[in-house]
């Protein structure tokens, strides 16, 4: 018998314009806001909306329960808080993809695609039957029709499926403004390498960071390769990785051994998220 793993959190909704932002205001004005029945009023949305709500802000590692029933912003949802709150940065996109993808407890489809997915164009049949063969090869139980429910969310949180969709549309996930995933044909989709004048190098830092854990280095083809690497999660091929890894070497933050066949890449500092996002927004907000 095998470790059912769990689907449906997000109630069948992806993220909506605008949802985070009011969910991050309402945490950060009263910790019990996800405990008051009339938080549907005040929100303007169903009771599974909420829900969905409350599943996304902690996928996203934004809020962090204290207390039974009792909400703060984390760290990342602090510096959301003060530096874009209205998620009006690409920047600030990027490390919501980047926790949701890692977070294997709640979504674990999500972080399925990115990691063991590697075709480049599929259809949404090619997508189903490629996570149930890492399910099953993994003896992990799933409930079928969830599970395609669930691939659904997870298309709808990176393509804007609307016809003349604009970011203002209330149904558009924010995340579909990375373009990680784009539509191509009426069932057919391609993962997609993000433009370098919109991905910008601190985000390839943290994940890096991120990967290497307590590490102090790191071999170049396991940026690429590795579960969770900056390659996978940020859809880099070894080119544009390598023009990344060149940026952070002439600013500073790494250093690149290339000799005897080593490729082996040295943190030179490690930088928290907290100044990461200041070296980005600046400190007009302290």
């Amino acid at each position: 018998m095998g470790t059912k793993i769990k689907l449906k959190g997000n109630e069948s909704f992806s993220i909506r314009e605008g949802w985070l932002t009011k969910g991050i205001f309402e945490v950060k004005n009263n910790p019990r806001a996800f405990s008051q029945s009339e938080l549907t009023d005040i929100l303007g949305m169903g009771s599974n909306m909420v829900k969905s709500l409350k599943y996304w802000l902690q996928t996203a590692n934004l809020i962090k329960e204290f207390k039974k029933n009792e909400y703060e912003l984390s760290e990342l949802g602090q510096l959301v808080y003060i530096y874009d709150p209205y998620l009006e940065d690409r920047f600030t996109l990027y490390f919501i993809h980047l926790n949701i993808v890692t977070n294997c407890e709640k979504a674990y489809i999500w972080n399925l695609f990115f990691n063991k997915c590697n075709f480049q164009e599929f259809s949404k049949k090619d997508l189903i039957e490629q996570i149930e063969y890492l399910l099953d090869t993994d003896n992990l139980e799933y409930n079928e029709k969830m599970l395609v429910d669930e691939i659904s969310v997870l298309l709808k949180t990176y393509v804007d499926d609307e016809k003349g969709g604009t970011p203002e549309n209330n149904f558009t996930c924010p995340l579909a403004e990375l373009s990680l995933v784009n539509k191509i044909g009426k069932d057919k989709y391609i993962k997609k390498k993000p433009q370098m004048n919109e991905l910008n190098e601190l985000i390839v830092y943290y994940c890096m960071l991120n990967q290497l854990q307590e590490k102090d280095a790191i071999n170049i083809d396991d940026l690429l390769k590795e579960n969770n690497s900056v390659g996978k999660l940020l859809n880099l091929d070894k080119m544009l990785l390598n023009e990344y890894l060149e940026i952070l070497k002439r600013k500073g933050f790494i250093r690149i051994n290339r000799t005897a066949g080593l490729n082996m890449v040295y943190t030179n500092r490690k930088v928290s998220t907290e100044e990461i996002f200041k070296k980005h927004f600046g400190k007009e907000h302290e």
